[in-house]
């Protein structure tokens, strides 16, 4: 038990001026996550042609891999040793593996660092339950929507700081930026946020973590190097067998833990079934879909043929930019509709437009105005995603659940985006037009088949959506003190 200087309830007698400034300081740590992947995606194509390497992917795939391991685990030391403390070392953690990225030479100590960063994916849920614990009651719901809003506001506002950093400090600025913001924050952090008193009695899977962790990386680094090895080869199959091996082991070794990383008998059961489904494809496609603008835009037409607009980094966030502004608007909606309809109708129509987005760029990535068409029209579904699957969430399982759910489909959704961009970037590799110094150019041809594949997730997605039971009443009518999230 961690002892403080002023019990929780002298503590929650403070004036609320004092309390919009620890929701200010929360709310700017939080966008650290988001930052984490926004300001990274447009410099992909820059750190490929810097470092010279084909494998660039794993810059964004370790990132949501080990992010999603840790997530609960971090999750659990800070309610064993307390939340401050444990999100004071995640901050730590973010910033020295940003610094390893900044100054790194080789892919090998970039995916470190990047490794590293990925532990900040953590930030946000400790930060929602420091507010749930040390909020005066009328003010916690506000608190969770101003950050909510705060995170959405990100992806207008990443874009644009991206495309300074990196047009003026090249792709290494970033990294200098991703260090120093959450350092100025931590040091806020230490002065002006208590820490909670909440303290729960509870292990740690770190052996579910390990073998989760061991057995995805396996298979996609099969997946991933099956092209260059040569799909017959040992060292393929070892991985792909390896990984089903080992994910057959983690399966069993949920079963029998106490305090397990993902409760296998709770995601067996429909409503959370098929919440996760639809959680995996929400959060794969919406990666994918960041990660192919970020070439489509920044190619040159001299190299990329019969697509390439040849923006910089500050040019693409006049793509992105409007396109988060939608789906902010869009968060909104979904938030309103699921307090009076339910989440379930807004899911299923989140996923068409995902699938008209994801077709219209298939088929049309050779102007701007095409690209933008499609974009805006994806953008739709991915505001209505990134809004609907927490409050499907609340109603897929009973309240004494809600914790462990939200972990596990917070897990999936995390092992989506690493699953899907990888996949992406096996699909690319299938048609290199030429290659500039180091670094592949892609063709055509594989942006198509890339988007389509895209379209393909979001009906995996819809199909599980149609599927729901749960989510088609009213959350008002059904979930007892648990107002819908608008947006993520």
């Amino acid at each position: 038990m961690v002892h403080q200087e002023q019990s929780p309830d002298a503590v929650k007698q403070r004036s609320t001026g004092y309390w919009i400034g620890v929701l200010l300081v929360l709310t700017l740590l939080s966008e650290e996550t988001a930052y984490a992947y926004n300001l990274v995606t447009p410099a992909l194509p820059h750190m490929a042609a810097a470092l010279q390497t084909a494998d660039i992917v794993w810059v964004s795939t370790l990132f949501s891999l080990v992010g999603g391991v840790t997530a609960p685990l971090v999750g659990k030391l800070g309610d064993i040793y307390g939340k401050k403390r444990v999100l004071l070392a995640t901050i730590a953690v973010m910033a020295v593996g940003s610094l390893t990225v900044a100054f790194a030479q080789s892919l090998a100590v970039v995916l470190i660092g990047r490794a590293m960063e990925g532990v900040a994916i953590s930030i946000v849920p400790l930060a929602y339950s420091i507010m749930r614990d040390i909020f005066p009651r009328r003010l916690v719901a506000i608190g969770v929507s101003v950050v909510t809003s705060g995170i959405g506001l990100t992806g207008i506002l990443a874009p644009i700081i991206a495309g300074f950093l990196i047009d003026n400090f090249s792709y290494r600025g970033v990294f200098y930026f991703l260090a120093a913001f959450p350092v100025v924050l931590g040091i806020l952090v230490m002065l002006v946020v208590p820490e909670s008193p909440v303290r729960v009695r509870s292990g740690i899977d770190w052996g579910g973590a390990l073998l989760l962790g061991a057995s995805i990386g396996l298979l996609l680094t099969g997946v991933s190097q099956g092209a260059t090895w040569g799909w017959g080869s040992g060292a393929t199959l070892a991985c792909l067998f390896g990984g089903a091996v080992v994910f057959g082991a983690w399966v069993a070794f949920e079963k029998r833990a106490r305090f397990p990383l993902v409760d296998v008998a709770l995601a067996r059961r429909r409503p959370l079934m098929t919440t996760m489904v639809a959680q995996f494809a929400a959060q794969g496609v919406i990666a994918l879909q960041f990660v192919l603008l970020a070439y489509v835009v920044q190619v040159p037409r001299s190299v990329g043929g019969d697509y390439g607009l040849g923006q910089d980094a500050s040019g693409l966030a006049w793509f992105t930019s409007p396109g988060a502004v939608i789906s902010m608007l869009m968060g909104f909606a979904v938030g309103f509709i699921a307090n009076r309809r339910g989440a379930r109708n807004p899911l299923v129509f989140a996923f068409v437009f995902g699938i008209a987005g994801c077709l219209l760029l298939a088929f049309m990535h050779s102007l701007s105005w095409q690209v933008l068409l499609g974009w805006f029209v994806f953008a739709i579904g991915g505001g209505m995603l990134n809004a609907a699957v927490p409050n499907l969430v609340v109603t897929a399982v009973p309240p004494e659940h809600q914790a462990v759910s939200a972990g596990t489909v917070g897990v999936v959704g995390s092992l989506g985006a690493a699953v899907v961009v990888q996949l992406v970037f096996v699909i690319l590799a299938s048609s290199v037009l030429t290659v500039v110094e180091g670094s592949p150019i892609y063709s055509s041809t594989a942006f198509t088949w890339a988007y389509a594949f895209g379209a393909l997730i979001c009906l995996a997605g819809l199909i599980a959506a149609i599927a729901m039971r749960h989510g088609r009443q009213a959350m008002a009518e059904t979930v007892e003190q648990a107002p819908a999230v608008s947006a993520h």
